[in-house]
Protein backbone atom coordinates (compact mmCIF):
# COMPACT_ATOMS: atom_id res chain seq x y z
CA UNK A 1 0.00 0.00 0.00
CA UNK A 2 1.12 3.13 -0.96
CA UNK A 3 0.76 5.74 1.75
CA UNK A 4 0.99 9.45 0.52
CA UNK A 5 3.67 11.31 2.54
CA UNK A 6 6.27 13.97 0.88
CA UNK A 7 8.58 16.91 2.87
CA UNK A 8 5.52 18.93 4.71
CA UNK A 9 6.02 22.59 4.14
CA UNK A 10 8.23 22.62 1.30
CA UNK A 11 5.78 23.29 -0.72
CA UNK A 12 4.69 27.18 0.77
CA UNK A 13 8.75 27.74 -0.47
CA UNK A 14 9.75 30.18 -2.95
CA UNK A 15 8.73 28.41 -6.99
CA UNK A 16 6.59 25.78 -5.69
CA UNK A 17 5.03 23.10 -7.89
CA UNK A 18 3.04 25.52 -9.93
CA UNK A 19 6.26 26.92 -10.77
CA UNK A 20 8.82 24.47 -9.20
CA UNK A 21 12.79 25.50 -8.93
CA UNK A 22 15.05 22.66 -10.66
CA UNK A 23 15.77 21.48 -7.42
CA UNK A 24 11.51 20.69 -6.48
CA UNK A 25 10.55 18.88 -9.52
CA UNK A 26 11.07 15.65 -8.19
CA UNK A 27 9.58 16.00 -4.90
CA UNK A 28 6.73 17.42 -6.73
CA UNK A 29 6.39 14.85 -9.17
CA UNK A 30 6.47 11.88 -6.39
CA UNK A 31 3.79 13.78 -4.53
CA UNK A 32 1.42 13.74 -8.13
CA UNK A 33 2.16 10.32 -8.24
CA UNK A 34 1.20 9.49 -4.88
CA UNK A 35 -2.09 11.50 -5.09
CA UNK A 36 -3.17 9.88 -8.40
CA UNK A 37 -2.16 6.42 -6.87
CA UNK A 38 -4.81 7.07 -4.58
CA UNK A 39 -7.54 8.18 -7.08
CA UNK A 40 -10.26 6.38 -8.68
CA UNK A 41 -13.25 6.65 -10.67
CA UNK A 42 -16.45 6.42 -9.57
CA UNK A 43 -19.73 5.37 -11.73
CA UNK A 44 -23.43 5.11 -10.84
CA UNK A 45 -24.81 3.48 -13.39
CA UNK A 46 -27.93 4.00 -14.61
CA UNK A 47 -30.78 6.01 -13.26
CA UNK A 48 -33.81 6.27 -10.32
CA UNK A 49 -36.76 7.88 -10.63
CA UNK A 50 -38.14 9.01 -6.83
CA UNK A 51 -41.82 9.49 -6.28
CA UNK A 52 -43.00 12.33 -4.52
CA UNK A 53 -46.60 12.50 -3.94
CA UNK A 54 -47.64 13.26 -7.78
CA UNK A 55 -44.42 14.34 -8.93
CA UNK A 56 -41.72 12.29 -10.30
CA UNK A 57 -38.06 13.21 -9.75
CA UNK A 58 -35.65 11.46 -12.32
CA UNK A 59 -31.95 11.56 -10.75
CA UNK A 60 -29.36 10.16 -12.97
CA UNK A 61 -26.22 8.49 -12.78
CA UNK A 62 -22.70 10.37 -12.62
CA UNK A 63 -19.31 9.95 -12.74
CA UNK A 64 -16.52 11.67 -10.49
CA UNK A 65 -13.37 10.86 -8.57
CA UNK A 66 -12.56 9.78 -4.95
CA UNK A 67 -9.98 9.15 -3.08
CA UNK A 68 -9.33 6.10 -1.52
CA UNK A 69 -7.95 5.98 2.02
CA UNK A 70 -7.38 2.73 4.41
CA UNK A 71 -7.52 0.93 1.55
CA UNK A 72 -11.24 0.74 1.56
CA UNK A 73 -13.04 3.65 2.11
CA UNK A 74 -13.21 6.38 -0.81
CA UNK A 75 -13.91 10.03 0.13
CA UNK A 76 -15.77 12.06 -2.65
CA UNK A 77 -18.40 14.38 -3.20
CA UNK A 78 -22.59 13.60 -3.22
CA UNK A 79 -23.92 14.71 -6.51
CA UNK A 80 -27.73 13.88 -5.71
CA UNK A 81 -29.03 16.70 -3.52
CA UNK A 82 -30.24 13.83 -0.76
CA UNK A 83 -28.44 11.84 1.37
CA UNK A 84 -26.73 9.06 -0.46
CA UNK A 85 -28.11 6.67 2.34
CA UNK A 86 -31.35 7.18 1.42
CA UNK A 87 -30.28 6.68 -2.45
CA UNK A 88 -29.42 3.41 -1.16
CA UNK A 89 -32.92 2.92 0.15
CA UNK A 90 -34.84 3.76 -2.59
CA UNK A 91 -32.77 2.23 -5.27
CA UNK A 92 -34.21 -1.67 -3.24
CA UNK A 93 -37.62 -0.58 -4.27
CA UNK A 94 -37.57 2.46 -7.13
CA UNK A 95 -39.15 0.57 -10.09
CA UNK A 96 -36.59 2.20 -12.18
CA UNK A 97 -33.27 2.11 -10.49
CA UNK A 98 -30.05 2.58 -10.82
CA UNK A 99 -28.32 -0.64 -12.03
CA UNK A 100 -25.38 -0.90 -10.24
CA UNK A 101 -21.86 1.39 -8.81
CA UNK A 102 -18.28 0.89 -10.88
CA UNK A 103 -14.98 1.93 -9.43
CA UNK A 104 -12.51 2.20 -12.11
CA UNK A 105 -8.56 2.75 -11.63
CA UNK A 106 -7.41 6.00 -14.02
CA UNK A 107 -5.66 3.16 -16.78
CA UNK A 108 -9.98 2.34 -16.81
CA UNK A 109 -9.63 -0.98 -15.45
CA UNK A 110 -12.35 -2.06 -13.23
CA UNK A 111 -11.64 -2.40 -9.75
CA UNK A 112 -15.59 -2.90 -9.32
CA UNK A 113 -18.19 -3.19 -11.99
CA UNK A 114 -21.72 -2.98 -11.53
CA UNK A 115 -21.74 -3.89 -8.02
CA UNK A 116 -24.90 -3.46 -6.01
CA UNK A 117 -25.28 -0.20 -4.26
CA UNK A 118 -25.63 -2.24 -1.45
CA UNK A 119 -21.85 -3.30 -1.89
CA UNK A 120 -20.83 -0.19 0.27
CA UNK A 121 -22.01 1.46 3.50
CA UNK A 122 -22.19 5.16 3.86
CA UNK A 123 -19.86 5.80 7.54
CA UNK A 124 -20.58 9.60 6.95
CA UNK A 125 -22.22 12.44 5.45
CA UNK A 126 -21.36 15.91 5.87
CA UNK A 127 -22.29 18.55 3.70
CA UNK A 128 -21.22 18.01 0.35
CA UNK A 129 -18.81 14.96 1.45
CA UNK A 130 -19.07 11.18 1.92
CA UNK A 131 -16.87 8.71 3.31
CA UNK A 132 -17.98 5.20 1.89
CA UNK A 133 -16.47 1.95 3.06
CA UNK A 134 -16.23 -1.19 0.60
CA UNK A 135 -14.67 -3.34 2.91
CA UNK A 136 -12.32 -5.60 2.95
CA UNK A 137 -11.38 -9.92 1.54
CA UNK A 138 -8.98 -11.49 3.64
CA UNK A 139 -7.94 -8.99 6.26
CA UNK A 140 -7.28 -6.59 3.41
CA UNK A 141 -9.44 -3.57 1.79
CA UNK A 142 -10.51 -4.16 -1.25
CA UNK A 143 -8.99 -1.39 -3.45
CA UNK A 144 -5.09 -2.28 -1.34
CA UNK A 145 -5.64 -5.52 -2.82
CA UNK A 146 -6.21 -3.96 -6.07
CA UNK A 147 -2.75 -2.65 -5.72
CA UNK A 148 -3.79 1.36 -4.95
CA UNK A 149 -2.50 3.36 -2.87
CA UNK A 150 -3.88 5.34 -0.02
CA UNK A 151 -4.16 8.86 0.82
CA UNK A 152 -4.46 10.47 4.82
CA UNK A 153 -7.32 12.28 5.25
CA UNK A 154 -7.61 15.55 8.26
CA UNK A 155 -9.61 18.03 8.94
CA UNK A 156 -9.58 21.78 7.11
CA UNK A 157 -9.58 22.74 10.69
CA UNK A 158 -6.19 21.87 11.35
CA UNK A 159 -4.79 23.18 9.18
CA UNK A 160 -3.92 27.10 8.76
CA UNK A 161 -5.05 27.82 5.85
CA UNK A 162 -4.88 31.11 3.93
CA UNK A 163 -5.38 32.81 0.67
CA UNK A 164 -2.14 32.56 -1.73
CA UNK A 165 -1.29 28.88 -0.07
CA UNK A 166 -0.42 26.75 -2.77
CA UNK A 167 -2.56 23.21 -2.43
CA UNK A 168 -2.83 20.06 -5.19
CA UNK A 169 -6.39 19.39 -6.59
CA UNK A 170 -7.18 16.65 -9.17
CA UNK A 171 -8.99 17.41 -12.53
CA UNK A 172 -9.29 15.34 -16.09
CA UNK A 173 -9.65 16.03 -19.33
CA UNK A 174 -12.77 14.55 -20.06
CA UNK A 175 -11.50 11.78 -22.05
CA UNK A 176 -9.90 9.96 -19.88
CA UNK A 177 -6.66 11.39 -18.29
CA UNK A 178 -6.66 12.39 -15.06
CA UNK A 179 -3.90 14.63 -13.60
CA UNK A 180 -2.62 16.68 -10.70
CA UNK A 181 -2.72 20.28 -10.86
CA UNK A 182 -1.83 23.04 -8.15
CA UNK A 183 -3.76 26.42 -7.41
CA UNK A 184 -3.60 29.04 -4.79
CA UNK A 185 -6.35 29.43 -2.71
CA UNK A 186 -8.42 32.50 -3.32
CA UNK A 187 -10.71 32.30 0.55
CA UNK A 188 -12.22 30.10 2.74
CA UNK A 189 -15.27 30.97 3.69
CA UNK A 190 -18.67 29.50 5.34
CA UNK A 191 -22.05 28.98 3.13
CA UNK A 192 -24.93 27.27 4.96
CA UNK A 193 -22.80 25.48 7.28
CA UNK A 194 -20.68 24.49 4.94
CA UNK A 195 -16.90 24.70 5.18
CA UNK A 196 -15.61 25.67 1.26
CA UNK A 197 -12.68 27.28 -0.46
CA UNK A 198 -11.89 29.12 -3.63
CA UNK A 199 -9.02 28.46 -5.48
CA UNK A 200 -7.81 30.04 -9.08
CA UNK A 201 -8.41 26.57 -11.29
CA UNK A 202 -11.45 25.80 -13.37
CA UNK A 203 -12.04 21.71 -13.07
CA UNK A 204 -13.63 19.66 -16.10
CA UNK A 205 -16.98 18.35 -16.08
CA UNK A 206 -16.37 15.11 -14.22
CA UNK A 207 -13.16 16.13 -11.90
CA UNK A 208 -15.60 16.75 -8.77
CA UNK A 209 -15.19 14.80 -5.76
CA UNK A 210 -11.71 14.66 -6.80
CA UNK A 211 -9.31 15.03 -3.81
CA UNK A 212 -7.64 18.08 -2.92
CA UNK A 213 -4.57 18.21 -1.10
CA UNK A 214 -2.66 20.33 1.48
CA UNK A 215 1.08 19.19 2.54
CA UNK A 216 0.57 15.99 1.55
CA UNK A 217 -2.91 15.63 2.89
CA UNK A 218 -6.76 15.51 2.00
CA UNK A 219 -7.87 18.20 3.07
CA UNK A 220 -11.14 18.30 0.84
CA UNK A 221 -13.03 17.48 -2.51
CA UNK A 222 -13.90 19.26 -5.50
CA UNK A 223 -17.40 20.60 -5.05
CA UNK A 224 -18.49 22.92 -7.97
CA UNK A 225 -16.53 24.86 -10.48
CA UNK A 226 -18.03 28.43 -11.16
CA UNK A 227 -18.25 30.87 -14.02
CA UNK A 228 -18.64 34.88 -13.05
CA UNK A 229 -20.24 36.70 -15.76
CA UNK A 230 -21.66 40.15 -16.10
CA UNK A 231 -25.19 40.51 -16.34
CA UNK A 232 -25.91 42.49 -19.65
CA UNK A 233 -23.08 41.06 -21.69
CA UNK A 234 -22.11 37.51 -20.65
CA UNK A 235 -18.52 38.21 -20.76
CA UNK A 236 -16.90 35.67 -17.96
CA UNK A 237 -15.19 37.83 -15.53
CA UNK A 238 -13.91 34.70 -13.67
CA UNK A 239 -13.85 31.52 -13.32
CA UNK A 240 -12.83 28.84 -10.32
CA UNK A 241 -13.64 25.82 -8.25
CA UNK A 242 -15.16 25.17 -4.77
CA UNK A 243 -13.88 23.03 -2.66
CA UNK A 244 -16.09 21.32 0.24
CA UNK A 245 -13.44 21.09 3.41
CA UNK A 246 -13.15 17.97 5.36
CA UNK A 247 -15.15 19.04 8.93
Amino acid sequence: MVVIGILAGFISSRGGCQRPWPWQRAECVAMEEAILSATVRIVFNGSIELEDGYDTREIKGTISHATVIDGRYLLTHNHFGIPLSQIQIYNRYAQNSFTGVSVYKLDGSAVLDQVSLDSFTVVSEQGETVLLDFGTTAGEGVFTQAGLGSATAAAAGSKQLAPGMEVALIDWDGQGHTRVVWAEIETIYEDKGLSLMRVDHFIELGASGGGVFLDSQHIGNNWARVTESTLRTGQVIQQDTRVALNM
